[in-house]
Order: structure tokens, then sequence, then C-alpha cells
């Protein structure tokens, strides 16, 4: 096999030729996949403690907005540039510019330079995942891509489960500002693993581009949509005509953009490919699972915190039942499709369990045991689970190895946009459902979040009680949205073209 051209695979490669291919390159990714899936959960538990520490507690959720929207913008970028030039250089820049903006993230003094330090830090990891993933894809086939979906689940089980707890028990015990200094020594472990990679030739030849124009035109329009809907309620009343002038503004600059891409010869983001049924329903499904996942590990501890009256680093622990079972999912997927070949079951299958777990949680919120709440969720995430393993190789194949890279991004980029829609959109609708139709508890929120949800103990019974179960209602009705939104994604994968590996 040659160290400058893709590896070439055939019925008669053995398992170990397998097996060696993949040790060659993953250990030189595992870092920067960890840092990635770490920096999506880890500030679930802390975000209340920010909030009373720089103030904002309305716009708080843009801490982690910035950086999913940044990731958004970023990830085609690195696709594009990966095909390129290279994704293992590529990767190297993404992790220096992730590492040097998380020291600008611990060091922030004011909510808004945190926000525009993780928009930054954003810029980096929207390249960790995608040309992590493309590396692999360059040196493991297709169907035993899914047999060592092992590997990648209990990584993403490992980096979901210590974001929240470790978060917490940093922010608990330490300061908020070290849940980013962590990352400063994992970046650099992650840069060194990263240069051991063989490099390859990308097969593309002749004078690069820079599709400036298609970017600007991207981060105009994505950044609009998510101030928009992160905005609704609180800073824009929903009568308020500026609210849908900036939605309207949004939808206009994703439609230019989509019309330049289709016209130039090196397009940021390759929109005939994506506008494959198989590829534009895929990335749908993964923007719905996005949107609900992130919506969940980043809100549960919230309201764990806040109503059930957990700690912070105890509501990170209680997260453990939707993290660990979504990993379960994942490897129970990723077996069941090296086994069978079949793809497209999975993801429909599994979004159909979530939306009745979150259905039912809804429903039962305001009687139902903390343990059983986290029974619910653990079936959520189980269901949850199922949708990676298969999505990522269904578009990875209809990718080809001359777009891998890009293909890759384009799920990247459908995680972030779900991601930070989710939590955009239940952020505005917990602030208008708890802080702006209650007065007294608005006055409350910030001390019960410094607290950790301790402030509650000190309250009268009667006062207590009531705030409880205005949360609950909130809550009541946060789960039933993200029990609609993997609806959507369950009826969008109905619709995916049958695949087979």
């Amino acid at each position: 096999m040659s160290r400058d051209s893709p590896p070439e695979w055939s019925p008669q490669t053995t398992p170990a030729e397998l097996r060696a291919a993949f040790l060659q390159v993953f250990p030189g990714v595992v870092v920067a996949m960890f840092l990635a899936a770490l920096d999506q959960t880890i500030l679930a538990t802390a975000l209340p403690t920010i909030a009373a520490s720089l103030g904002g507690f309305e716009d708080v959720s843009w801490v982690v907005v910035a950086y999913l929207l940044a990731t958004t913008v970023a990830a085609p970028l690195y696709g594009h540039l990966g095909d390129r030039f290279g994704r293992r250089r590529m990767l190297l820049a993404a992790l220096a510019l992730f590492t040097v903006a998380s020291l600008a993230c611990a060091l922030a003094p004011t909510l808004w330079l945190l926000v525009a330090a993780r928009a930054l830090q954003g810029m980096g990891g929207g390249g960790l995942m995608t040309l992590s993933q493309a590396l692999i894809s360059e040196h493991v086939p297709p169907r035993e891509r899914a047999r060592f979906q092992a590997y990648f689940a209990a990584l993403f089980a490992t980096a979901s489960t210590a974001g929240p707890v470790l978060g917490g028990v940093l922010t608990e015990y330490l300061t908020w500002r070290s849940v980013f200094f962590i990352n400063l020594p994992l970046g650099a472990l992650a840069a060194w693993l990263a240069s051991r990679i063989p490099a390859r030739a990308t097969g593309h030849s002749g004078p690069f581009r820079a599709d400036v124009v298609g970017a600007v035109w991207f981060a105009i329009g994505t950044i609009s949509l998510l101030f928009a809907l992160s905005s609704a309620g609180h800073r824009f009343g929903f009568a308020d005509w500026r609210l849908y002038a900036l939605v309207s503004f949004a939808i206009a600059t994703l439609v230019l953009f989509v019309a330049w891409e289709r016209r130039i010869a090196h397009p940021l983001v390759p929109v005939r490919l994506l506008a494959a049924p198989v590829i534009l329903r895929s990335n749908g499904v993964v923007l719905c699972f996005a949107a609900a996942l992130f919506a969940s590990i980043l809100y549960m501890p919230l309201y764990l915190q806040l109503g059930r009256g957990f700690g912070i680093g105890a509501s990170g622990l209680l997260l453990l039942p939707l993290t660990l079972a979504s990993a379960a999912g994942a490897m129970v997927t990723g077996r069941r499709i090296a086994r069978t070949g079949e793809l497209t079951r999975y993801p429909k299958r599994g979004l159909a369990v979530s939306t009745a777990a979150y259905v039912v949680l809804a429903a039962t919120v305001h009687i139902a045991p903390t343990s059983a709440v986290l029974l619910l969720t653990m079936l959520a995430g189980f269901g949850l689970g199922s949708v990676m393993p298969a999505t990522q190789i269904i578009v990875q194949i209809a990718g080809g190895q001359h777009a891998l890279a890009r293909a890759v991004a384009s799920m990247a980029v459908s995680r972030a946009i779900g991601g930070a829609m989710g939590v955009a959109v239940v952020g505005g609708l917990v602030f208008l459902l708890v802080g702006h139709r209650d007065n007294e508890l608005a006055r409350l929120l910030p001390r019960i979040a410094e607290s950790g949800g301790a402030f509650l103990a000190t309250l009268p019974e009667a006062q207590r009680l009531s705030l409880t179960a205005r949360l609950d209602d909130a809550f009541r009705i946060v789960f039933f949205l993200i029990g609609s939104i993997t609806a959507i994604g369950a009826v969008i994968a109905s619709r995916v073209p049958a695949q087979r590996l």
C-alpha cells in the first residue's frame, strides 16, 4: 500500500490488513475527535455558573451556539481544503487554531468576549471531526468501517460522558475557566499524534481558487438565522416585525448562497453533489438528530439543577444514562450494519423510539420520579445513537473518494446547524416560559443558577414547590418540542433511498 495514494480494497483483503490500516491512522485522530466531541458538551453543567459570573442569563446559550455556528461555517471550508491540500495538514492547522482559541476562552473577562472566543474556537473545532472522519475513511473500506463503530462509540461515550461530568467537577471545585484550560495540553497531544499520520496525495491538481464570496454568504445567512431563532421571545417579541425581517433576510441570503455555489467551478459546498436525494435526506436526518441531542445534553442539567434541586456535579453525572445509552445505540447499530450490510432501517427506527420516549417524558414530567426521567432519557439516547453510524457511511459512499472530506463536512455542517438550532430554539423557549412570564422567578434565576440548585433549599416550601411546578410546566413543553424534532427526523429517514453495503 503506497503512502502517497489512497488504498485499494478487494474482497480478498484480510482482517489483519484491515486492522493494520485502521490502527495506522486511528491513534493519530483519536485525541482530535475526543476534543471535538468533548467541547460540544463540556459546558452543559457550567452554563448556569458562567451566567452568574459574567451576567446575561438570557444570552448564555450563545456560548454554545457561537461554537456550533462557527463549526458550521468552518466545516465545509476544511472539507474543501482537506480534499485539495491534504487532510492531515489541515487537521494540524485546525488543532492549532482550536488550542489558541481555548486559551482566549479561559481568559475572557465578559460574556460577549467569551462568545467571540468560542466562535474562534469553533473555527478550529469545525475541522477536527470532519478531517478525522475523512482520514479514517481513507484507510478503512465502507463495510469494515461499520465494524469499527465500536471504537467510535467508545470514544464518543467517553467524550460525551466526560464532558458534562468533567465540566461540572472543574466548575464546582476549581472554576469554569479551567474547562477551557484543559484543552491546552490535550491540543498539544492531539497535534503530536496527528503529525505521525502518513501523508497521502489528494489527487487534485491545477490552481486553487478560494470561494471567499460563498464563505461570506454562508456565514451571513447562518449567523442571521441562528441569531433570529435565539432572540425570539426576549430580544424580539413574537409580533415584532424585526424578527421576521431578520428571518427573511437570512433565508434570502442562503438562497443566494446556493445559487452562487451552483455557478462556480470550485464551490465551498458542492451543492450539486449534496442535492442528491440520498445525501440531502441523510443530512436532514442528521440535522434533526443533532437538534434533539444537543438540546437534551445542554438543558437536561439545567432542568435537574433548577427543577429537581441537584448540584452542578450531580447534574453532570445524571447525564450518564443519556450519553452512555447513545454510545450503546451506536455500538449496536455499527455491529448490525457490519453483519447485515443494511443501512437505512436503523435511523428511522431509532428516531421513532426517541420520539416515543420524549413524548412520554413530556406527559409525565409532573409526576415522574427522577429515576423514571433518567430511564426515559436513556431510551431516547439509545434511539439517537442509531443515527450516525448508518448516515455517515451512506454519505461517505455517495461522496466518493474525490469529494470524501466535503461529503463528510456536509454531515458536520448539518450536525452543527441542527445542534445550534436546537440549543437556540430550546434556549429561547426556556427563557420565554421560565424567566419572561414570571417576574419573581426571573429575579431568582441568577441566584439559583449560581448555587446549582442549592439556593432552592433555602426558600419557603410553598415558594419552592411553586417554582418547581412552573419549571415542570416549561420543560414539559421543551420535551414535547424535542420529541417533535425527532419525529420529523424519523419521517425524513423513512424517505432515504434504500442502501446496502
